[in-house]
């Protein structure tokens, strides 16, 4: 069971524009989609796809996470709902030349959500920190309560390391931020320095793993359309198959396919059989 902790959810609206973004210019949208996201959720999604076992755990509130629960429910998403201080909603501009994403705040922390985490801790299984935290959320405390496996979460990534978690999970930005250089190197020095496994996400030119296994690359195909959610695919595909026993070339293998099945539909949307023949285009080496 991968458990997936998002403090920070979102009712995601990909709104279709019939021509490319341009500022202040009036754009008409061609379709909409609504679907509950948050990289959490968008991580379960992908698993469960997968053929996996996964819960997305979230704190929802308002009129947003009545209506994000709502579209969880009707998808058949597993989601369990926390009390939450309100939600919020994440608008991706998706035209023929690209996507634009843009995010509303966090809302506070809840009362009690220290807690929630401590006891979902509790019940085990491969536990995910996903997605940025609240303010006033510290991100020491969250992580001492929910002693997670892996960690992809921008704020709680310094601390993650010093702590000792097993993987954390960077794209290719946030990997420069904690340490600057040529991505390999950066992430084998982590390892090096922390002992935490690094999976980074490299957008197009695929990704990476550095850890006790040692130091691989994996290369994709190449693929257009919405890549919101594909960092998160690729976390959830990896674990999955790692829980399977899948060896570690294997599984980033199968990682990059899934992340590369995400694009074009987005928030982890990908179809098993095109995952399992996007596998045939992967190429992973030993770096």
């Amino acid at each position: 069971m991968i458990l997936a902790l998002t403090p920070c959810p979102c009712l995601d609206r990909v709104l279709h524009l019939e021509r490319p973004l341009r500022r202040g210019a009036l754009h008409r949208v061609a379709r909409v989609e609504a679907l509950a996201g948050g990289k959490g959720l968008n991580l379960v999604r992908a698993v469960v796809r997968l053929g996996g076992e996964a819960l997305a755990v979230a704190p929802l509130g308002g009129v947003w996470g009545e209506a994000l629960l709502g579209l969880a429910r009707e998808e058949g998403l597993p989601l369990r709902p926390l009390p939450g201080t309100g939600g919020r909603a994440c608008h991706v501009l998706a035209d023929p030349k690209g996507v634009t994403e843009v995010y509303e705040p966090c809302p506070p922390v809840p009362e009690g959500f220290l807690e929630a985490a401590a006891r979902l801790a509790a019940e085990g299984g491969v536990r995910v920190l996903s997605g940025s935290l609240p303010k006033g959320l510290p991100p020491e405390a969250l992580l001492e309560a929910f002693r997670p496996f892996a960690v992809d979460s921008l704020q709680a990534f310094p601390k993650a390391l010093e702590l000792g978690v097993d993987l954390v999970k960077p794209n290719r930005k946030e990997l420069a931020a904690l340490l600057p250089g040529p991505p390999l190197r950066a992430a084998r020095a982590l390892h090096r320095r922390y002992g935490v496994g690094v999976l980074a996400s490299l957008g197009e030119a695929g990704a990476l793993y550095a850890g006790p296994e040692g130091a691989f690359l994996a290369r994709g195909p190449r693929r257009e359309g919405n890549p919101v959610g594909s960092g998160d695919t690729l976390l959830g595909a990896f674990l999955l198959a790692r829980e399977r026993g899948e060896p570690l070339p294997k599984a980033l293998a199968f990682a990059v396919a899934a992340a590369g099945a995400n694009v074009g539909r987005g928030g982890g949307r990908v179809d098993r059989e095109e995952v399992e023949a996007l596998l045939k285009e992967v190429e992973v080496v030993e770096a």
